[in-house]
């Protein structure tokens, strides 16, 4: 878009040439942009997924080894 608007300023008049060069520039970084963040969303929701089911896998080792102890506590 910088690159259209320049040369739109630069001749006066809109130069269909130009401006569609910077409009298409401006999409593909548009494009390869939300590539890159749709990529990172679903890097980051696997990512917290795992991490969640690890620290519920250990909390319920932890509640099971707490209630064997206490059982054998009470015997």
């Amino acid at each position: 878009m910088i690159r259209s608007f320049k040369a739109l300023a630069h001749s006066g008049t809109p130069d269909a040439i130009q401006l569609s060069l910077g409009i298409s520039e401006a999409l593909v970084n548009t494009a390869g942009g939300l590539c890159a963040a749709i990529l990172g969303i679903v890097a980051y929701n696997y990512f917290f997924t795992r991490i969640d089911n690890l620290t519920y896998m250990i909390d319920e080792a932890s509640f099971s080894m707490i209630n064997s102890l206490a059982i054998g506590k009470d015997n």
